[in-house]
């Protein structure tokens, strides 16, 4: 992180007044900045070590992180998508002694912890002192159960991923990144914020973007592209398959300004990928998860391969152990707070291959699902054809108790029935192919994290408790009285 903070000094010095981050209410320049990050990082002095983060993003959140960062703290992000039972688990599991947010009313239950505001502190001309190394991050994992996990990332891990992400994104300071996933993830955290710092280029948030990962309405998704034409950004899938029913049904094409928009974090069909190329999104699908530093494998520029994540970044080892991806190298986590230390191999419990050099994601072993012919199924199997359906936010396929049945359930953007989604799966063999759907909202509780990839454990309490339509008796509209 010592780059980072070399190059925020470069840009104060030598471009005071650019910008370089934006949200929705405020801009700030360089000089603005560092200056900003400077006084809330002295203001932390006497600050306990671990500090927690209630933001749900912006500029506010930029200089949050820088500021805990420099005073050598213990940063843990409270997601603004995790529930209150998850972010009151992290609160006492970490052990945050403060927490820098707007509301303090929101902690009035827990009179131990400091609240700060981080618009309290102007920005006065203060040094910036030299980073001294030795700062953490806790990514807290949401998981399949409700208390998430606490990765332990630190300047080893990050250092290392930017390193081998610098090339592959390729930033330079006219680039103009739009932030779509929540600051809380990593993985923004290293493109939206530190990449653009060390290339100069300018970052613009959008919370109503944002939100569309999330169900909300796609529209202000649609504008923030049209209007900020950016050069880069992040995507999930689900998102992605919506900008592509959207462009299509518009008949446009998406923003020439675009040079490079990474996907990953759920599975994307090679045909949701085409389609995006064709319609001028320039898309290199990724892999990697929280507890590799977000990043292990990612499609260059100009070089994508769909159907593959790419080729594993530089300095990473990817070795397939019976059929699992497991990973070593600097950028694997220290370990799980209140947990042993990573090991030095970290078995990642995805399903995976190489072609040509390339690594292919092929499911969640923990995920897979054995049909009533004793035959193995690997859910995202199916998913990946429903999920290409640009009408489909996301898909969850599971097994029902009482008799064993596939049942797959559709979280849709626009109402769809059950000859809609059949011909999808007509090309599956018979024992993979599911014999009944639920249709439900993306906004289900708890079924969609935010990167649009299922909670298989809501998708079996789901399927053992609604209601389910005939799949393929109904192929046929003509079919229905």
């Amino acid at each position: 992180m010592h780059a980072v903070f070399e190059a925020l000094e470069h840009h104060a010095e030598t471009r005071p007044d650019v910008i370089a981050f934006q949200d929705d209410i405020v801009s700030i320049t360089w000089s603005k900045l560092i200056d900003r990050v400077a006084n809330l990082s002295a203001k932390l002095a006497d600050a306990p070590k671990t500090i927690g983060i209630a933001l749900a993003g912006g500029v506010d959140y930029v200089i949050a992180d820088l500021a805990i960062t420099l005073s050598g703290r213990r940063q843990v992000p409270l997601p603004f998508f995790f529930s209150k039972e998850q972010n009151a688990h992290i609160l006492f599991d970490a052990q945050i002694g403060a927490v820098i947010a707007y509301d303090a009313a929101m902690f009035a239950a827990l009179p131990h912890l400091k609240v700060i505001d981080p618009a309290a502190f102007e920005a006065t001309r203060v040094t910036l002192p030299k980073y001294l190394g030795g700062a953490e991050r806790i990514i807290y994992t949401s998981g399949s159960s409700g208390k998430p996990k606490g990765v332990i990332i630190g300047d080893r891990q990050l250092n290392t991923s930017l390193a081998a992400l610098g090339p592959v994104v390729a930033a330079t300071a006219d680039d103009k990144h739009l932030s779509i996933l929540p600051l809380p993830q990593l993985l923004e955290q290293i493109c939206g914020v530190f990449l653009p710092i060390l290339a100069g280029a300018e970052t613009t948030f959008r919370f109503g973007a944002t939100k569309a990962l999330f169900g909300a309405p796609i529209e202000p998704f649609i504008e923030a592209f049209e209007t900020i034409q950016p050069t880069t950004s992040l995507l999930a899938p689900a998102v992605l398959g919506r900008w592509v029913s959207d462009l299509k049904a518009s008949g446009k094409k998406a923003p020439d300004s675009l040079r490079f928009v990474a996907v990953g974090g759920a599975s994307s069909s090679p045909s949701l990928i085409s389609e995006a190329i064709n319609l001028g999104i320039p898309v290199c699908e990724g892999y990697g998860l929280s507890e590799c530093c977000a990043v292990v494998a990612m499609n260059c520029p100009g070089e994508s391969v769909a159907g593959t994540v790419g080729h594993v970044l530089d300095g990473l080892n990817v070795a397939i152990e019976d059929g699992e991806v497991t990973v070593s190298g600097p950028t694997v986590m220290v370990g799980y707070l209140n947990d042993e230390a990573a090991p030095e191999r970290w078995h990642t419990g995805d399903l995976g291959h190489f072609d040509d050099n390339r690594l292919v994601i092929d499911g969640r072993k923990d995920a897979l699902l054995v049909a009533g012919s004793g035959r193995n199924i690997s859910p995202e199997w199916v998913e990946q054809r429903v999920n290409a359906d640009p009408r489909i936010v996301s898909s969850a396929l599971s097994i029902r108790d009482r008799d064993g049945a596939l049942v797959l359930i559709i979280a849709a953007a626009v109402p769809v029935r059950p000859w809609d989604i059949s011909p999808h799966l007509t090309d599956l063999p018979e024992y993979a192919q599911p014999q009944e759907v639920i249709f439900v909202s993306p906004t289900e509780p708890n079924l969609l994290f935010p990167v649009g990839a299922p909670n298989r454990r809501t998708a079996k309490e789901l399927v053992n408790t609604r209601v389910s339509e005939t799949l393929f008796e109904a192929s046929l509209p003509e079919r229905i009285a």
